[in-house]
């Protein structure tokens, strides 16, 4: 089979993974066997995607089947336990279907050590799951939420009546091999402890995937400045991974490689807890092995495509995954344009091709994120070009003196993550000065514009335009022509966005107040969700504030440090009576700023008590402050 008709059999199984419709698994196998023996690659192809099309439906029809009322027994985690606002968040496996189930927080701490792969003993009520994205609960084979009354350590449920002892230690043994992960895990996890919580939280996405601790802000930023493919692993993990082990293999045979290079690159995608880019990489690394060791060459698509067919007929479901699309996009786009934009670039080697290979995984990714986040930071470029080359640093430090540093003790272990902590810093120090700088989101028509920029760049340089016959003189006016025509087009593309003047509701608790003069009013009240609000005021060209009026409230106060730590704005005010750290008490003074005036007033309630509520308005010629 070619390489072109394998790439076609790879978009085709996406498809029909994606949309799964019903075809029976014996048609299916039929048509693959009859393409395997006559050896026509058509019927092959077509076979294969039957086969996606019976299990993607299976899959989902699955997932459709009425929950039980009650559900009990030795669950075993799908993932790390996830700490929330009001307990912590579980996925579970139990009786061959996964919930998303919530610990409340009086029980937290019976599941806050345990990991992917252990076990515990739960009882609750199953109900079907609402609000969260329908992708998302796909990719993750969701049939429902467990509402838990009961959640205890596997190790007592041989006190439940409900269990034998017998079936209770084999039910709740953990496999060697997520033993083997989870020991890594913990390992890392440890050197790290002489990080700063933010610092550490980063290390860890970075090394191994492990976000759970990043916070709101960190997410926003990171996404902000188009790095948030650094908070967890990619593919390029896996890269560094071998890079590091190479000396090593090398030194083995070819056969030997081959089996030592799968077994780490399957522990590896234990300890990243099986991202999808992850699996993606780890896939396309052992294709790769195995052809070299059998002395065949294969094409970079030639094994992408392989990859992408074994994967989802595996896990026809995994085609939901917005990591795996990404996955998918880019290294497509990178085998397919990297090289040749490269090469066409002006400047100097070591600069043109991680330009290229950043240009070119915006461009492939494009559709993904914008259908996502609605477009691509144009801050992303610049931004990559100095933190990705720094986070393949901290990758390699952390599988070998993150590893080392977590069986050692302070102050040893403090010295030798030195340098990783140093390099965090700096990734961190790129994804806020990213996140502020007044560059904005490149929406479609923006990103159309940069296109044609880049075309007329080509065309300018092309080797038809020096080998036309026109005089010299032209050929140089065209070319001063088409360089202007496309830093106009780039200035048009990435001009800062000013926010609109007028009142704009940017969450059901938080309101924006623009003035006629430039004075920006953020009102708070009760956010649910602060990382939703700090996209919402960047995406509205707000880079700074002047006033943030704070309303009572632990979610609002909290959302206010947000955005104090993101916006710094000039003033802070609390309705109310008691003020919190770095907030003044609004009480009856009243402030104007940029033709925004800002107030409180007396209001009664129902239960004849009086409170502060705040009072905004737009003044229009009033600019003084």
């Amino acid at each position: 089979m070619t390489d072109r008709w394998m790439a076609i059999t790879a978009g085709l199984i996406c498809v029909a993974a994606y949309f799964s419709p019903q075809v029976a698994l014996v048609v299916a196998a039929s048509v693959f066997f009859l393409g395997l023996i006559l050896r026509q690659p058509l019927l092959l192809s077509l076979g294969v995607i039957l086969i996606v099309c019976s299990r993607g439906s299976s899959s989902l029809e699955a997932l459709r089947t009425p929950l039980p009322p009650q559900v009990s027994g030795v669950a075993q985690l799908v993932s790390d336990p996830e700490q929330q606002v009001f307990g912590t968040q579980l996925i579970l496996s139990i009786d061959g279907r996964r919930y998303l189930a919530s610990v409340p927080m009086k029980d937290s701490s019976q599941v806050r050590a345990v990991m992917m792969g252990e076990h515990l003993w739960v009882a609750g009520r199953a109900t079907e799951l609402h609000g969260a994205p329908e992708g998302w609960t796909k990719a993750r084979h969701l049939a429902g939420r467990l509402q838990l009354s009961t959640v205890s350590s596997a190790s007592t449920v041989s006190s439940a009546s409900t269990v034998s002892s017998a079936s209770t230690a084999g039910s709740a043994s953990t496999a060697v091999w997520y033993r083997l992960a989870n020991a890594i895990h913990r390992t890392l996890t440890a050197g790290a402890d002489s990080f700063a919580p933010e610092q550490r939280f980063l290390y860890l996405g970075l090394v191994m995937g492990d976000d759970r601790g990043q916070s709101e802000l960190m997410r926003f930023r990171f996404q902000a400045s188009g790095l948030s493919h650094l908070l967890a692993v990619s593919g390029q993990n896996v890269s560094f991974l071998l890079a590091v082990a190479a000396p090593v293999l090398r030194q083995l045979s070819q056969r030997a490689q081959v089996v030592a290079g799968g077994l780490l690159l399957v522990v590896f995608a234990l300890v990243t807890r099986g991202e999808p880019s992850v699996l993606r990489a780890a896939v396309m690394a052992a294709i790769a092995l195995a052809s070299v060791a059998s002395g065949r060459v294969a094409s970079g698509i030639r094994i992408l495509s392989m990859t992408i067919i074994v994967l989802v007929l595996a896990d026809p479901l995994l085609v939901h995954s917005i990591g795996f699309q990404l996955s998918i996009c880019a290294t497509a786009g990178l085998l397919l344009m990297a090289r040749p934009l490269a090469e066409r670039l002006p400047g100097p080697a070591w600069l043109r091709l991680p330009l290229a290979v950043t240009l070119v995984a915006q461009v492939a990714t494009a559709p993904v994120l914008i259908a996502l986040a609605g477009g691509i930071p144009a801050a992303a470029t610049p931004a990559n070009l100095l933190a990705v080359p720094v986070a393949g640093l901290v990758m390699m430090l952390g599988v070998t003196v993150g590893l080392l540093a977590g069986l050692l003790r302070n102050p040893v272990a403090e010295v030798l993550q030195i340098p990783s902590e140093l390099l965090v810093r700096w990734i961190e120090w790129v994804a806020t000065k990213g996140s502020q700088s007044p560059l904005p989101l490149l929406r479609p028509v923006q990103l159309l514009l940069l296109g044609v920029a880049v075309l007329i760049l080509l065309m300018r340089d092309s080797q038809r335009l020096r080998d036309c016959a026109a005089p010299d003189v032209a050929k140089q006016g065209l070319k001063i022509l088409a360089s202007c025509a496309s830093m106009l087009l780039l200035v048009l593309a990435v001009r800062p966005v000013s926010a609109e003047v007028g009142t704009t509701a940017l969450t059901d608790a938080a309101t924006l107040w623009v003035g006629d003069c430039g004075g920006k009013v953020l009102v708070l009240g009760s956010v649910a969700n602060s990382g939703d609000l700090l996209e919402s005021l960047w995406a509205a060209g707000i880079r700074d504030l002047d006033i943030v009026l704070v309303q009572p409230g632990s979610r609002a106060v909290g959302a206010a440090l947000e955005v104090t730590q993101q916006f710094h704005p000039r003033r802070v005010l609390s309705i109310a009576e008691r003020s919190p750290p770095g907030m003044s008490p609004i009480g009856a003074s009243t402030w104007t700023v940029g033709g925004v005036q800002v107030s409180t007033a007396l209001s009664s309630t129902k239960k004849q008590s009086t409170s502060l509520e705040p009072r905004v308005a737009l003044l229009g010629s009033a600019c003084s402050v």
